[in-house]
């Protein structure tokens, strides 16, 4: 959604050959990354096996409005007993959407079995920092053991050895990665629950940065890639500890954060999480207002932020390697952040936004982030520049072989179709 009037005023001029103002940024080229990779990483979290909760309603409320949101994986948690729930993670496979799951060693091998086409990665025990043991540094031997049996059983059939194997994900991204220690044997991944606490995307959770956070993970993975199985935001503004944001907010944030774990290699990240659990208008209950969906399944503000930005992007198909973009932003403020992508038909698509916060949690009320003019100049030839309006699904404004234009930015992401 665009919160901003987005102005695009095209400067002509006759040949990009001739010589840039002085004082501006001649253009250089910029590697794209396919437009289907960033909605590939797109993931969220869901209940299927909370029958008491809305995830219960999977045929009028869950399935339907996952179809809608064009999610491809979901990550859940389950035992081999629960037969409906396998059922379900098969059914949704079939619609394209497939399963990261949470299992216990001695059961992960026979689940994998029975639903092949929906699992495409395990992990193992949700947050093990976080549950009650005798001392406080009980949880660690525990972790590790688990970790390595779940790794060694998936590994040791050739049925399963393909399936990728994550940590567990911690609770506290500030010691808990260092305090389980090195596992890079015994995974494939490295697992983050970074929740910004209703602060800016940028924000690692436990009142570290985000990069700080990837720091302390890599004291587990290494150099592994890392997948993010848990952040996001929920719309408790009263929570105490974990912030919430207004849904208009998250809106706003939501979207930016996917980019910025795009932009940092992440290779999944999946928001917590798909639905509010129970109705909760009294707003009493924190755990009741992570989702992107309402109890009564009507779609949030950030369901429809998301679901516009994945059919803007999506482009599903053969791998291809992208191309390059010559250009070069003027006038961009320190907080300009701005990731290149590419679709195989050679359309590019460059997204720009202010990185600044736009919720003050003490005081409860938006930040008023005041919109600033950027110039992008395109050395590569352009036949049409478009920019979308992502709360419509069109383009609000096209302009033939453009070469300089003027973007009005603030901190709602602004995506430019590029033509050439």
């Amino acid at each position: 959604m665009l919160r901003n009037i987005v102005n695009v005023t095209l400067t002509t001029i006759l040949f990009f050959s001739c010589i840039l103002h002085a004082g501006e940024d001649a253009p250089t080229q910029e590697k794209a990354r396919t437009a289907d990779a960033f909605v590939d990483t797109i993931g969220v979290n869901i209940h299927l096996g909370y029958h008491d909760t809305v995830y219960n309603k999977y045929d009028e409320i869950l399935k339907p409005r996952l179809v809608e949101l064009g999610i491809r994986h979901v990550r859940d948690g389950l035992s081999a007993n629960r037969k409906d729930v396998l059922k379900k993670l098969t059914d949704l496979a079939d619609s394209g959407i497939h399963s990261d799951l949470l299992l216990a060693a001695g059961e992960a091998v026979a689940i994998c079995k029975e639903i092949p086409n929906s699992v495409e990665s395990v992990e193992g025990e949700n947050e093990p920092d976080g549950r009650k043991h005798a001392g406080p540094k009980d949880w660690i031997p525990l972790a590790r053991a688990q970790n390595a049996a779940l790794y060694k059983a998936i590994k040791a059939d050739p049925a399963t050895a393909h399936l990728p194997v994550l940590v567990s994900g911690m609770a506290n991204t500030r010691n808990s990665p260092g305090d389980l220690g090195d596992m890079q044997a015994q995974i494939d991944f490295g697992n983050m629950h970074s929740y910004p606490g209703g602060l800016n995307p940028l924000s690692g959770g436990w009142g570290i940065a985000l990069t700080k956070a990837i720091e302390e993970e890599r004291k587990v993975c290494g150099e592994k890639p890392i997948v993010a199985t848990e952040t996001g935001y929920h719309n408790f503004l009263n929570a105490k500890g974990h912030p919430g944001v207004p849904e208009e907010i998250e809106a706003v944030y939501l979207p930016r954060l996917l980019l910025h774990y795009f932009n940092m290699g992440f290779q999944r990240v999946y928001t917590y999480e798909f639905l509010d659990l129970k109705p909760d208008p009294a707003m009493t209950d924190m755990e009741k207002h992570f989702g992107l969906v309402r109890n009564d399944g009507s779609p949030k503000p950030a369901f429809a932020a998301l679901k516009n930005l994945i059919a803007a992007l999506k482009d599903p198909g053969p791998q291809f390697e992208p191309g390059g973009l010559s250009f070069a932003i003027e006038n961009a403020p320190k907080t300009l952040e701005k990731t290149l992508l590419q679709k195989r038909d050679g359309r590019f698509y460059l997204i720009v936004w202010l990185e600044e916060r736009s919720y003050d949690t003490q005081k409860k009320e938006p930040i008023k982030v005041a919109p600033r003019e950027i110039e992008i100049a395109v050395a590569t030839h352009l036949a049409k520049a478009s920019v979308l309006d992502l709360k419509n699904g069109n383009a609000a404004k096209a302009f033939e072989n453009p070469q300089k234009f003027t973007v009005s930015v603030g901190d709602e992401i602004v995506v430019l179709e590029l033509m050439p």
